[in-house]
């Protein structure tokens, strides 16, 4: 048996749903029945859609070639975890706002958040982007040459883990603007050795906090996913090294500033 959603066969039973086998998968977490019809799906834990839909009405649109890529790979496995475009556009205000040029983002998916990112870079810019390989990178490769930032990515494959051990083992130790947190959430090392990579006033921001509102009560789910983004949520805001505001777009987004 295959996940629906990202093809992985590490699956777990994870009691019933309407008298059907449910399932959960130990990848991506999405949980689904015997017949494979996924019961959850990757929506805005924030807001109604009218909402949603106003405030993006009122908001600076986002490119097209944005727009393109996005569309270009939706159905690809996990393009679903990738920030939302309310998200992207944030971040990349919050980019331009603090004159990020040296940016680090851990998980890819479908690279638009990363073109995203690029897009908000200064000229002299670099945005280090960690992911894994795929065809959907092929892909993001091709709208990043469109958009003129292919260059400023440093495409990073392999383990997000190491490429921050390998970034801390440099000395000095770089000192970034700020960094992005798209991966699973739930591997805690993430956050601690991001946090030493930021400069004073650089900024680490998270997606996907709210988990779908799952975290209001992760002892009743008990899994890895929403058991780890709890703590990372709770752990985070007790650092003593930071100040974190959540803010309830997407699936929820996690800002916080190092002191």
């Amino acid at each position: 048996m295959k996940c629906p959603n990202c093809q992985s066969t590490r699956i777990r039973k994870h009691g019933f749903y309407r008298e059907k086998q449910r399932y959960q998968c130990k990848d991506c977490a999405r949980q689904f029945v015997e017949d494979c019809r996924p019961i959850h799906q990757q929506i805005s834990t924030g807001i109604e859609d009218r909402i949603d839909r106003y405030i993006s009405s009122i908001s600076t649109p986002p490119a097209d070639l944005l727009l393109n890529l996005q569309r270009a790979t939706t159905n690809y496995p996990l393009s679903q975890m990738q920030p939302t475009l309310a998200q992207a556009q944030a971040i990349a205000l919050l980019m331009r706002s603090i004159d990020a040029s040296r940016v680090l983002e851990i998980g890819i998916f479908s690279g638009y958040n990363t073109l995203a990112m690029a897009l908000a870079l200064p000229p002299q810019g670099r945005l280090i982007s960690f992911g894994v390989a795929g065809q959907h990178l092929d892909i993001a490769r091709d709208y990043w040459q469109q958009g003129g930032v292919a260059a400023q990515i440093d495409l990073q494959i392999g383990s997000g883990l190491d490429l921050l051990d390998r970034l801390l083992a440099v000395n000095p130790v770089a000192s970034l603007d700020l960094i992005t947190i798209c991966g699973l959430k739930h591997q805690y090392p993430y956050y601690q050795r991001a946090i030493e990579l930021l400069r004073p006033r650089g900024l680490l921001v998270t997606t996907d906090v709210l988990w779908q509102g799952r975290v209001l009560s992760p002892d009743t789910y008990n899994d890895e996913f929403t058991l780890g983004i709890d703590r990372f949520n709770r752990e985070l805001v007790k650092d003593p090294r930071v100040n974190v505001s959540v803010i309830p777009i997407g699936d929820g987004m996690s800002i916080a500033i190092k002191l």
